[in-house]
């Protein structure tokens, strides 16, 4: 009787310099009972990766634990599985980066675990055919990916029992396809019906997932560690007399592949629907809904980088790293480390978990790339390039205090980079239609799962009364010193709710520009907008070129806003404010104060920038800043407005 291969392994990863409460968490949830469980089945062979930012934080603050797998992984339970050490996309970085980030983590595996891996653990299974050399040369011999990859490149669904070879400019690799069935089965159905079913494939039985379902997903530590799931799933496996655990490499050495084959540039089914815009979600999911399984490999969403299309504010965090990358200073190990860390690819995208939505992942983003300009030591001035890679000129200004990031499009401010501090002012974020809202304004009920458990993939939506009001959605990517020509009213409350008129939307206007050494003149049909530096402050002189009523809107990200005052009201309320030339913006965890001095009056009207979105639990209503808006009412053609923005910071 023909034994099947079991090839079973567990994927972790935390965003780098994530919440200590969340990493511990974890650990306590996940990662020190999944090891302590398996460590009483020497006999059960498995596999494991871990991104290199968590095992450092395993091996400092629960050394008992990084010992466990130390002794598990000598005595030949563990097969390691490297991959980028921070955890980046590796199709969405330079190939000099990537093979730093495989080799980073390959040493460390090597120096603790006594092991060089052969096999690669793919983030977020992106695959894309630019990658396979840049394995090759690090020594790796096969990665894991869908099995959707396969059916997607046309593998029929029969032969999905074991690996296969891919090449790519001579360079060859294998690829194992994980079972989506497997994955959507382990740990949440019964483990005898898990177990049942991997007696029936022909072959291996290829498991690979995420370490977190084992614990951190919600209901999972009950069922899977109190009630005992993968105990008595790992008994039944060594029980059943027509299973064999094994690792990857050894099935690669003993199994001849099933032939040669193309993966498809896609990721898992789900991030190819997350990546989509929202509409076009919606439609995919009723096109998605009218095909049989089978047939939904043809439908594959969009591409993982149409999430840096889709979400403005993760390309510019991604095409700061590739603007620094392209620097390449190759001996200087600060900006290197800096570099690879700001790679980690938790806030580049979104789906059913936080990512780029959770606001302390961005902050530590941004951190590592002003980290690495820092380490650059750039000169004081005014610079001029398409960092950004939309077709126009940026113009940035080098000081000792900051980097300032202005954009032709909108002639905004979208970078405030605190060079102390390593924080960016502006790391805000716009409210943007998600496919997920409509099912949350529907109020969608609660679904029944055929499993023990559910996972997040069932999650059911439903938002209360707030987080329902800040539902809206902004006509504009969020910036600072946003132009507004406005015709009608304007109030705090069609502030809030975008429904203010506007002559022309100039935050979405493509302003030419002028360049200079000491200046930089942005000019449109509306304003013509110069911007100088002087004396520590930044200061934009806005020429107003028709009569109409004139507003300027700021969007501030600080630490910590429920700590925050503007002009010494609580910055997480609505306010407007009496007619003044200043304003004030405190954060007392950043201790830190920026102001808008203005060479006029204004009523300044702020409010708390909300999103909702969803994670893996639920529905989360997040604070991304502080927008304002600076009403200087009815100018006249001709007339200017000077803003100073000075930051300072409190010692």
């Amino acid at each position: 009787m023909k034994k099947t291969a079991l090839l079973f392994g567990a994927h972790s990863h935390q965003p780098i310099d994530n919440f200590d409460n969340v990493v511990l968490s974890a650990m306590a949830k996940s990662y020190r009972p999944f090891f302590e469980t398996m460590d009483r089945f020497p006999n059960f062979k498995f596999s494991a990766h871990f991104s290199g930012w968590l095992l450092e934080f395993i091996q400092k603050r629960d050394p008992k634990m990084f010992t466990l797998m130390r002794s598990m992984s000598e005595r030949g339970q563990i097969e390691w599985f490297g991959g980028g050490f921070y955890e980046p996309i590796l199709a969405s970085i330079p190939s000099r980066d990537r093979r730093a980030q495989i080799d980073k983590l390959g040493d460390f595996l090597q120096t603790h675990f006594y092991q060089r891996p052969k096999g690669l653990w793919l983030t977020e299974r992106i695959w894309d055919a630019s990658i396979v050399g840049d394995m090759v040369d690090c020594g790796i011999e096969y990665a894991i990916i869908d099995d959707y990859h396969l059916l997607c490149a046309g593998a029929p669904q029969e032969r999905l029992n074991g690996w296969y070879t891919t090449e790519s400019g001579g360079k060859t690799i294998g690829v194992f396809p994980i079972s989506k069935a497997l994955r959507y089965q382990a740990p949440f159905w019964e483990h005898h019906a898990v177990v049942e079913n991997i007696a029936q494939i022909d072959g291996a039985a290829i498991l690979f997932d995420d370490g977190e379902k084992f614990g951190v997903w919600p209901g999972t530590y009950e069922w899977v560690y109190e009630k005992g799931w993968l105990e008595n799933f790992a008994q039944a496996v060594l029980e059943r007399d027509t299973i064999q655990t094994a690792h990857y490499g050894e099935y690669k050495a003993n199994v001849a592949p099933l032939g040669l084959i193309y993966p498809s540039e896609v990721s898992y089914p789900e991030m190819g629907e997350w990546s989509l815009n929202a509409k076009d979600a919606i439609r995919f999911e009723e096109i998605k809904n009218r095909l049989s399984e089978e047939d939904r490999r043809f439908t594959r969403g969009a591409s993982w980088k149409n999430f840096l299309v889709k979400y403005e504010e993760s390309a510019r965090i991604h095409r700061r790293i590739l603007a620094l990358s392209a620097k390449n200073p190759s001996d200087n190990a600060e900006f290197q480390d800096a570099l690879l860390k700001a790679q980690c690819n938790d806030c580049l995208w979104h789906g059913a978990f936080g990512g780029l939505y959770l606001p302390n992942l961005r902050d530590n983003a941004w951190r590592y790339v002003i980290a690495a300009e820092n380490a650059l030591k750039p000169k004081n001035g005014f610079y001029y390039e398409d960092w950004n890679l939309d077709g126009y000129l940026e113009a940035r200004i080098v000081s000792d205090r900051f980097i300032a990031d202005f954009e032709s499009k909108g002639a905004a401010l979208i970078g405030l980079h605190i060079r102390s501090a390593e924080f960016n002012l502006l790391n805000t974020l716009t409210r943007r239609l998600e496919a997920y809202h409509d099912k949350i304004q529907k109020k969608e009920g609660e679904k029944e799962g055929e499993s023990g458990v559910k996972t997040i993939h069932e999650t059911t939506f439903s938002a209360d009364e707030r987080a329902l009001k800040h539902l809206t959605i902004d006509r504009y990517v969020r910036a600072g010193f946003i132009d507004h020509i406005i015709a009608g009213e304007f109030d705090l409350d069609r502030f809030f709710s975008q429904r203010f008129d506007e002559i022309e939307t100039l935050a979405n206007a493509i302003y030419n520009i002028e360049t200079s050494p000491n200046k930089t003149l942005f000019t449109s049909d509306y304003v013509d907008k110069s911007i100088t530096f002087n004396g520590g402050a930044i200061v934009v002189s806005s020429k107003i070129k028709i009569d109409a009523r004139y507003a300027q809107e700021h969007n501030f990200h600080v630490a910590d806003l429920a700590r925050s005052t503007i002009n010494a009201k609580s910055a997480i309320e609505f306010s407007s404010f009496a007619p003044s030339a200043t304003l004030e913006l405190f954060d007392s965890y950043l201790n830190l104060t920026i102001a808008l001095k203005a060479d006029r009056d204004f009523i300044a009207l702020s409010h708390p920038l909300y999103t909702v979105s969803q994670n893996e639990a639920g529905i989360d209503l997040t604070c991304q800043g502080a927008a304002i808006a600076l009403d200087f009412g009815e100018l006249k053609a001709g007339d200017e407005v000077v803003i100073k923005l000075i930051v300072e910071e409190k010692l």
